[in-house]
């Protein structure tokens, strides 16, 4: 906040991090997927988009936040289900690396981005991110994200995640 005061930090600029290792990708990726990968970084690290929660490192926060950059991490795994809460967003109880998250823990929900990214852009952030901290998964396409959104339209609120769960399991 002092930053800010003092003129040093400007809205939608990233939050200054002293983590400054550059994440990925971790694969060989075709221009196209380069150019989503390099737009998503940039959403990602967006001020009050994923970074503020997730961290620019993909750390998340204990018990509060859950973290991107766990090894083998079954919720990126799927690619309709990772559109669909990025989309959407999520809420509820679920455990990742021993750790459990939800609202028990005071965590509000996660935040739909459907109505502030474009296609491109959600492709991009969710390809960032299964090509950062440590993950190696496929890109994902706009046209993946153009579709899922069709789908999702209709629907006004955030999934719980017992829902999301039973539409794609882990």
């Amino acid at each position: 906040p002092q930053a800010y005061i003092d003129g040093e930090l400007k809205l939608g600029a990233a939050p200054p991090s002293a983590d400054k290792r550059e994440y990925g990708p971790t694969r060989k990726l075709t221009a196209g997927a380069a150019k989503l990968y390099a737009l998503g970084k940039e959403v990602f690290n967006r001020d009050a988009h994923c970074a503020t929660c997730h961290q620019p490192s993909g750390t998340g926060t204990p018990g509060v936040y859950p973290p991107l950059n766990l090894a083998g991490n079954p919720w990126l795994a799927d690619e309709e289900r990772m559109t669909k809460v990025v989309l959407k967003g999520l809420w509820g109880p679920l455990e990742l690396g021993g750790q459990r998250f939800g609202p028990t823990n005071g965590v509000p929900p996660m935040l739909g981005f459907a109505g502030m990214l474009n296609d491109d852009e959600v492709a991009g952030v969710i390809t960032y991110v299964r090509q950062s901290f440590g993950n190696d998964l496929p890109p994902v396409s706009p046209a993946l994200v153009a579709r899922v959104r069709e789908q999702t339209k209709a629907r006004a609120d955030f999934y719980m995640v017992e829902e999301i769960m039973k539409e794609h399991p882990i």
